[in-house]
């Protein structure tokens, strides 16, 4: 099953989209690892499979994930879409962290925001 959080003010496919990407990128999901039925992850989280539906889309025309009709949804075994990922990531990173340098915030509150993040990451929490 999927460990992810809905919250938050990005529209729920998105989220369940930056989710399971996130999962992807970080090999917790491995390649050709089928994913959960779209009515499955519905239940989990209480939300429409129309929604669950539009992340999966989302998923595979990215490259992530694919398709097979009447089997399910599966990681993809390509490693690029999961480098394509980390890359978009990064790429974002790098303009937020500009945006931050020019509003006067200092490395110190960068660096303390990054650890306390990854400390997130590493005891289980959801990022």
């Amino acid at each position: 099953m999927l460990n992810i959080r809905l919250e938050g003010k990005l529209p729920i496919y998105e989220q369940l989209y930056n989710g399971i990407a996130r999962l992807v990128s970080s090999g917790e999901l491995v390649p050709d690892e089928k994913l959960p039925a779209v009515r499955e992850v519905a239940k989990q989280f209480g939300i429409n499979p129309n929604t669950v539906q539009k992340a999966y889309v989302q998923l595979e025309q990215s490259g992530l994930i694919y398709s097979i009709p009447a089997k399910g949804s599966y990681v993809s075994p390509e490693k690029a879409a999961a480098d394509a990922v980390k890359g978009e990531a990064l790429r974002k990173t790098e303009q937020e962290l500009r945006s931050a340098c020019r509003a006067g915030i200092g490395l110190d509150e960068i660096i303390s925001l990054a650890e306390s993040i990854w400390s997130e990451g590493r005891n289980g929490d959801t990022i």
